[in-house]
This record gives structure tokens, sequence and C-alpha cells, in this order.
């Protein structure tokens, strides 16, 4: 029996004994799933933290490079205009403006890769990577004449000798597809292939009879030969493409089109009339592996500042977007596309749901953020309170102090509290509150110890201040 009631005693004491232990493991145990927590939800914090970082950086703008045409041509005009409002407007994209021959060596660098976009008219052959951007500007077809010149029509230019782009150039071909239309011997009549400019002067002194040319209205080549003109006392006459629509049929990529009465000289209007004439638009293109971004920041700037972009250069007033009703010669690049399709549903409203969820997990992950900074917030201003009270020991010590040695002394521990103070502030040890806080309390002790220096100075006397000095 006693030894009975022993086992029990002894099974009743380890009973006890074995329940502070398990309470032991089950608070261990807690505390580490609270600690597991917290360095959870840190770690997904610092995670969002520098995703957010990386998003938001500072990136170096993107740099198109962009085949024009023709130093002084409209196109390379145009783009170094544009190049300039996007330097003005954006912080993610730069222009590199180069001029090149015509829109046919502008495809070939294309696919070659030493350029990244190109101005070439809209019947330029391109091959099958090359994406549309957009339409910038037409160029109306320009047939000249000296008005003397017994000429009314096409028809009458195999009497004539005529100035005509040179060969090779897409500006010779389109001479050739009027000639095709109105049945114009090749060798029946005077034609000379030459540069326009060459071909101008040469109209000017009558050494030709006419010129035909293919260039926007506002060409700044095109209107000083009619101020040229127009100073010499030379009346230059147009001569119609009544047949305009009959050949845009049969070449889809021209189109119908006018000189508007007096759209070069007002006074004796050149021309006389509106005349009929064909037009070929010049379109911006890039090749399909362009980035979806500069393209469309591109695109955007042509749109979004088209204003300052036609008080530069008035032909930027014609800049849209392709008429896909009508039919786009290349198909739209992913960039230019999203931008003109920007006011269809977003990726955010048609993701509202899963969005949701997203901003209320990172709702969750700020809370945490929140709450270590306060933390981290009461970590600095419990170290701006020990340097003030290392201030407050100093005033005290002041106070005590009988000779100008000790005030020197303290004044140079103040000036060394007040380096550390400023090393903690760019370290983030302590708040700008903080440090607020303690520049009044600074400059308090010391105007304190410079009082009692005055004092302690007046006291010995001019004899003592002079031994001191």
């Amino acid at each position: 029996m006693a030894a009975r009631m022993r086992r029990d005693k002894g099974s009743r004491r380890g009973a006890r004994g074995a329940a502070p232990a398990s309470a032991n493991v089950r608070s261990r145990r807690a505390r580490l799933f609270r600690a597991g927590v917290f360095v959870t939800v840190l770690a997904m914090g610092i995670a969002v933290a520098l995703t957010w970082q990386w998003i938001s950086r500072d990136r170096a703008p993107e740099i198109l490079t962009i085949g024009t045409g023709p130093s002084g041509s409209d196109a390379y005009t145009l783009m170094r205009e544009v190049a300039e409002v996007v330097e003005r407007h954006s912080d993610r994209l730069r222009l590199d403006i180069r001029p090149t021959r015509d829109a046919s060596q502008n495809i070939a660098f294309l696919n070659a890769k030493r350029i990244d976009a190109a101005v070439i008219r809209a019947d330029t052959p391109v091959f099958s990577d090359i994406r549309g951007i957009a339409d910038l500007y037409p160029d109306l077809f320009h047939i000249i004449v000296r008005d003397g010149v017994r000429a009314r029509s096409v028809h009458d230019l195999d009497r004539l000798s005529i100035s005509i782009p040179d060969y090779d150039t897409a500006n010779f071909r389109s001479f050739w597809v009027v000639g095709d239309h109105y049945d114009l011997p090749i060798d029946g009549f005077d034609w000379r292939p030459e540069p326009f400019v060459d071909g101008a002067d040469k109209l000017l002194r009558g050494e030709v009879d006419a010129l035909f040319a293919v260039r926007s209205i506002r060409d700044r080549q095109l209107l000083r030969m009619f101020e040229d003109a127009q100073l010499t006392g030379l009346k230059l006459r147009y001569i119609p493409i009544r047949q305009a629509e009959a050949i845009a049929l049969k070449r889809p990529f021209l189109t119908a089109s006018q000189v508007p009465l007096g759209g070069f000289t007002g006074a004796l209007p050149v021309p006389d009339t509106d005349t009929p004439t064909l037009a070929v638009d010049r379109v911006l293109v890039t090749r399909a592996d362009v980035g979806e971004q500069p393209i469309r920041e591109l695109t955007r700037v042509l749109f979004e500042h088209r204003k300052d972009l036609t008080i530069r250069f008035a032909l930027a007033s014609a800049i849209m977007a392709p008429d896909a009703e009508r039919g786009l010669s290349v198909p739209l690049h992913d960039g230019a596309e999203a931008f003109y399709n920007r006011d269809e549903p977003s990726f955010v409203q048609e993701n509202a749901e899963p969005l949701a969820l997203l901003v209320t997990v990172l709702t969750i992950l700020v809370s945490g953020l929140i709450a270590l900074r306060s933390r981290f917030v009461a970590s600095q201003k419990n170290r701006a309170d020990v340097y003030n009270y290392e201030l407050l020991e100093i005033e005290r010590r002041t106070a005590d102090a009988t000779t100008l040695d000790e005030l020197a002394t303290l004044k140079g521990e103040l000036n060394e509290v007040l380096r550390k103070v400023v090393v903690a502030l760019d370290t983030d040890e302590v708040t700008d509150e903080g440090f607020q806080s303690f520049s009044l309390l600074w400059d308090a002790v010391r105007e304190t110890i410079n009082d009692k220096a005055d004092a302690l100075s007046a006291a010995a006397g001019p004899t003592a201040v002079r031994r001191s000095a």
C-alpha cells in the first residue's frame, strides 16, 4: 500500500512537471509561427517594393532611327520637327533622323535593320515585315508650263521639252504612270530626267517648256520656284490631269486630288482655277520586330501634340490615322494600333475581378509595411531623444562650469553631438522632425554656453580675458 501511494504521488508530481513543459512547447511553436508569418509578410512586402522600384525606375529613353529622304525635303523637315516635339513631350523616346536618297533606299535600310522606321510613298513596294504607323501628308503631281507655251492638256506634252524627275526614282516612274495612261510616246518627244532644282532653273530660264514634279503643295523648293517666277515677271501655268480618277482606279495607291485656285500665288493666281491632279500619300512605317512601346509613344506624340507640330511645319496638319475602310497599304504596327484603339475597354476594365483581389492582397501587404515603418519611426524618435538627453547633460554641466576652458570643452562636445546627428540624419537613423527638434535645443544650449562664457569673461575682467586669449 505504501509503495503504491509513493508511486501515485510520484505520478502526480510527474504530471504536474509535464504540464509546464507542454505549455512551453506550445508557446515556442506560437512564437515561431508568428515569426514565420512576420518574415513571410516582410519578404512579400520587400518583393512588392522591389518590383515597384523596378517598374518606376528611371529608364534611359529608347531611340528610334528614322530614314526620311533627302536633306531639306518635306519628309526630312517634318521628321526633324517631330524629333524636337518628341524630346519636349516624352521622357521615354528620342528620334535619330537620318537623310536618305529616296523611299526605295529606306525600304532597303529597313530590311537590313539599319533604321527602325522610315517615310515612304504609299505605292512603294515593301516586304512582308513592314508595318504602318501613320499617314503623314499627300504629295501632288504637278505639271507646270511657261504661260507662252501652247499646251492645255497632258496630250500636248509630246510637243514640248519637259524636265522630269531623275532615273531610278519613284517620281520618275510616276511620270510614266501618267504618260502610259495618255499614251505618250517614250521616244516621241523631248523629256529630260534630272533633279528638281535643275529642272526648275531651266524652266525659269526658258531652256525647257514644262516641268513635272511629285511634291507636297507646301514644298519649299516648289514655293521658291514660284516666288522667283513672280519676281522676274514670268507667269507659270498648270496642266490639269483631268483623268485622275480613272488613273487612280488602275493604281489603287494613287488618289484623285486637286491644286486649289491660288495655291501658290494669289495676286495673279497660280493656278488660275481648281486644277485636278493625282496624289500619293507619304506614310510613316516601321518593322514588325520594333518594340510596341516606342511606336505607341511616337504615335501618341504625333496625334496628341499635332498643334505644336503644325505651328512648326504646316504639313503636320495633314497627319492622320490610316483609313482602314479605304484599305491599308501595309498592316498597322501593334504599337500604333494600341494607340488608335485606346478608347476600347482597357486591360483593367476587362480584368477587374482578379485585379480587385490583387489590390486586396497588396493592401494587406502595405498595411504590414506601414506597421514596420511605424516601428522604424519609433526607433528613429528614440535615437533622437538620446541625442536630446546629451544636450540637456551639456546644459547642466554648463551651469556648473567655472572656467572658460571648461566651456570650450563643452562647446567641442556640443559640436561633436551635432556631427553625430547629421550623420544619423543622412543614414535615416533620425527623422527630419527629430532633427528639427534637436536643432532648436542645440541652438538653445549653444546660446547658454555663449552667455555663460560672456558672464565669466565679464567677472574675470579685461586682464583675464587678454590672458585667456
